[in-house]
C-alpha cells in the first residue's frame, strides 16, 4: 500500500473513496442481502472465505497505515526536539568553540611561523 495514494482528511484520517452499498455488494456476490441485525447470519458471513480474505487485506492495509502514521509523527517530533535542543545550546556551543579556538590558536600560529622560517 502506497501511503501517498491514501486520501486523508485534515486530521490525517483516511477517507473512504469507493464505498459499495449493501445492494451493490449483494448483487455482486449473488445471494440476497444479509440482515445485519441477525447475529447468526453475521456469523455465517464472517466465516466466508472471501470475507476472511477481505478482512485480512484490510487488516494488513490498516497495519501499514498505522505504522506509517506513527513513523511520520515520530520523525516530526524528533526533528522538532533536535531543532529546539540545537537552538537552546547554540550560545553555549559558540562559547565552547570560541574558547577552544583561543586556546589552540597560539600554538597553531607558532607552528605556522616556524614552518615559514624553516
Amino acid at each position: 500500500m502506497d501511503p501517498d495514494k491514501i486520501k486523508l482528511d485534515e486530521n490525517g484520517v483516511p477517507v473512504l473513496q469507493h464505498a459499495v452499498s449493501v445492494t451493490e455488494f449483494a448483487s455482486d456476490t449473488g445471494p440476497p442481502p444479509v440482515d445485519l441485525t441477525d447475529q447468526e447470519q453475521l456469523g455465517e458471513l464472517f466465516r466466508d472465505e472471501a470475507i476472511q480474505r477481505a478482512l485480512k487485506d484490510i487488516t494488513e492495509d490498516l497495519q501499514k497505515l498505522v505504522a506509517w502514521k506513527i513513523e511520520s509523527l515520530l520523525k516530526e517530533e524528533f526533528s522538532r526536539l533536535i531543532r529546539e535542543a540545537t537552538e537552546q545550546s547554540a550560545e553555549k556551543m559558540a562559547e565552547d568553540i570560541r574558547t577552544h579556538l583561543q586556546l589552540a590558536l597560539p600554538e597553531l600560529l607558532a607552528r605556522i611561523a616556524k614552518q615559514a622560517q624553516g
